[in-house]
């Protein structure tokens, strides 16, 4: 994800699209990994490590993650209490 982000920033890759072509993915899927570089670093360590809670995924992290990261813990601690 962060790779891509750099690319889009620097001008390498001038949208998602052709991201995702270059990368022969969805631009759904190249989205959702866009998203993941918005997460709280604690969290990244938690996937990096295979430590998020019983019931949390990455892929649903990565749909539309809130913009501050408490909400974004608040999300996860609301997803282990279903």
């Amino acid at each position: 994800g962060h790779r891509s982000l750099a690319m889009l920033e620097s001008g390498e890759a001038r949208s998602i699209t052709e991201l995702a072509a270059r990368e022969k993915i969805d631009n759904s899927y190249m989205c959702r990994m866009l998203n993941l570089t918005t997460l709280a670093p604690d969290i990244v360590a938690a996937i990096l490590d295979e430590a998020l809670p019983y019931g949390v995924g990455v892929h649903e992290l990565a749909i539309s993650p809130p913009v501050l990261w408490e909400e974004q813990r608040t999300r996860i601690t609301h997803a282990t209490s279903r």
